[in-house]
């Protein structure tokens, strides 16, 4: 019987076009596209962010640095979070009801300044009061060390958790650690999966 639920952020609850973000950095920047898409596809200073390893500070320095930008911190973190797109991926509905009936924690690989806005901006995800974030972690998905902090959190066995991520190996890492897990497509398709599964969502 599943007794705990965790939820991925970014592509289940909450949508992104990270294509967004990368044609406004050509404004700031002295460098071509093509460029800058290299950089970003070999730095480790985006994985070292979702780590907890740099602050908001350190990554706004080290982005300009790499990227040769010409623009203030604050309009960074404008560009930085212009990715998301406005209406959430889930219902409110449908998140209310699942923590009327459980806990539900979020599971996901972030930064800080995604989750401070995404917490500003998006009331829908103020239903989750658990919060397990990579940055604050220091731990991503999907290294085994972050599902089995997950499954201390719960409080419960990993055969009663439900995960839900929208990347294969996010999902596969859970199955690894003994949790069950799906692969999120739509929420027509997740309430088909957790009914499956004995969760109530009405």
């Amino acid at each position: 019987m599943i007794k705990v639920i965790f939820l991925d952020l970014g592509k289940v609850i909450i949508d992104y076009d990270p294509a967004i973000p990368l044609a406004q950095l050509t404004q700031y920047s002295e460098l071509p596209m093509a460029k800058i898409k290299e950089i970003l596809s070999k730095t480790d200073v985006l994985s070292n962010f979702e780590m907890g390893n740099f602050s908001g500070k350190n990554f706004y320095t080290a982005m300009g640095r790499d990227l040769k930008l010409d623009i203030s911190k604050e309009d960074f973190q404008d560009l930085w979070n212009s990715l998301f797109l406005p209406v959430p991926l889930l219902s409110e509905a449908l998140l209310v009801n699942l923590t009327r009936d459980y806990p539900v924690f979020l599971l996901s690989n972030t930064n800080e300044i995604h989750f401070e806005f995404i917490w500003q901006h998006y009331p829908i995800v103020r239903h989750i009061e658990n919060h397990l974030l990579s940055y604050q972690l220091k731990k991503v998905k999907p290294n085994q060390s972050i599902y089995q902090i997950a499954i201390a959190r719960s409080g419960v066995l990993p055969k009663e958790i439900f995960f839900v991520d929208d990347k294969i190996e996010n999902v596969e890492g859970a199955i690894t650690a003994g949790i069950n897990a799906t692969l999120f497509e739509s929420e027509s398709q997740l309430k088909l999966a957790m009914r499956q599964v004995g969760i109530r969502i009405d």
